[in-house]
């Protein structure tokens, strides 16, 4: 969420939509937010809590090359304006909101603890109106796809 918060500002929107959800998942995914919050941040101990964000490993779901081109063709999508600060708050549109909403039933469905980011980019894929989402079809990223994955996973039981 921080991500897709940083994404935001530093494009100067009015709220975090889906497009900035999703660079801030593939940033996530690929274990970079660290390195691109730390110098942003002015006070050192948040610096310090994102760097230990960035340190949590896991086995990414978008491979390298589709993440980085994923990045630049939506960033290229979004519109630019002027920068907004961090410590001004951005709230959520609509379409997110019910992103997260919903996260808990697909949580349940594969008997999950809690909401992993793959359980909220499977519900972004079902969004219809989204350039961002069209870019993930066309990448081979479907709902499916995601779905998989998360039923492969172990639940919680």
């Amino acid at each position: 969420m921080f991500a897709a918060r940083f994404e935001t500002g530093q494009r100067g929107a009015d709220n975090i939509g889906i497009n900035d959800f999703i660079i801030g998942l593939i940033l996530e995914d690929q274990n970079t937010i660290g390195s691109l919050m730390e110098n942003a941040l002015p006070d050192m101990h948040q610096r310090d809590v994102i760097v230990r964000m960035n340190d949590v490993v896991h086995s990414p779901f978008f491979a390298p090359e589709v993440a980085g081109e994923l990045l630049t063709q939506i960033r290229n999508l979004l519109p630019q304006s002027r920068p907004i600060g961090l410590s001004t708050e951005i709230p959520l549109s609509s379409e997110l909101k019910r992103v997260f909403g919903e996260a808990d039933n697909v949580r349940k469905i594969f008997h999950h603890n809690r909401i992993e980011p793959l359980h909220l980019l499977a519900l972004i894929l079902r969004e219809k109106s989204s350039d961002s989402v069209e870019l993930l079809r066309k990448a081979g990223i479907t709902e499916e796809s995601v779905l998989k994955i998360l039923k492969a996973a172990p639940g919680d039981s």
